[in-house]
Formats: structure tokens, sequence, C-alpha cells
């Protein structure tokens, strides 16, 4: 197949190999590359977000950190939209911004992770996954409230 390609090759270009891009321009195209595969990881934690801010099945905050991260990475002006938004914004850029979470926000997270426990119990029962995955959300939930909150605005 790639001899029946080389002999259809115009004349002018001789002998049929290409010569290699120059450095610069491979990288900006691979540059390129991981840019919209960062914009299209941010596009769809973001729309998982959005999705569960009306169906409570994940957690919207989680998702929507995802995305700033993955346009932090992959264009910068939608991270910054986010961290702009009305609604959002205050609560993810104080998790960027100072690793820190309001006190409703971490009640918000506890009961879902223990309802999600709760449910992930009742499904499986008592099994090793089922005392392992307790384990892990135990960890997460301890992770959560030691974290630190913001000073209270007047």
């Amino acid at each position: 197949m790639a001899q029946r390609s080389l002999h259809r090759m115009p004349a002018e270009v001789g002998h049929g190999i290409r010569p290699l891009p120059a450095f610069g321009a491979q990288a900006d195209w691979s540059e390129r590359a991981l840019q919209r595969t960062w914009r299209t990881v941010g596009g769809l934690c973001v729309l998982i977000g959005l999705v569960n801010a009306f169906v409570p099945v994940l957690p919207t905050t989680v998702f929507l950190l995802m995305g700033v991260w993955a346009y932090g990475k992959g264009d910068p002006a939608l991270r910054e939209r986010l961290l702009r938004h009305p609604r959002y914004g205050r609560s993810l850029r104080l998790w960027v911004e100072q690793r820190q979470i309001t006190r409703r926000g971490k009640v918000a997270a506890i009961a879902g992770i223990s309802v999600s426990g709760a449910f992930t119990a009742a499904t499986l029962g008592s099994r090793p996954l089922t005392w392992g995955i307790g384990a892990g959300l135990l960890g997460l939930c301890a992770y959560l409230a030691t974290r630190t909150e913001p000073e209270p605005s007047h």
C-alpha cells in the first residue's frame, strides 16, 4: 500500500520522502493538542458539575474544581470565568487559592459522603470491599473536616 502511494506522488516531490517538520512546529502542534485535551476534560467536568447542580447524584463542586484545574492547563480564560462565577466562584477560589472550605460546604460534603457510604454498605453488604470503601470515605471526611475555614465576612 505504501509503495502504491509513493508512485502516485507528483513528480516535483521526487523521492517521495517528506521532510521532517521543524522541532518548534511539532511542539506547537502537540501543545495545541494538549490544550484541546485539557479544554475537553474541563468542559466535561463542568458539564457534569452543572448537571449535578440540578440532579443530586454526584457532588457539583468536586467536578467544578476538576474543571478549574483542567482549564488552568488548557484555557486560563475559562478558568478565570469559573473562578468569577456568581454562585460557585467564591467556594472555588477559596479552595484553589487557600485550600479552605466553608462550614456549610463541609457539612454538605460530609453529609453527601455519609449517604453515599450508607447506600454502598446497604447495596454491597458486609464484605471486605465495603469496609475498604467505608475506610476511604471516613478518611475523606476527616480530611474535609480538618481543612481551615475562611474568616466570616461581615
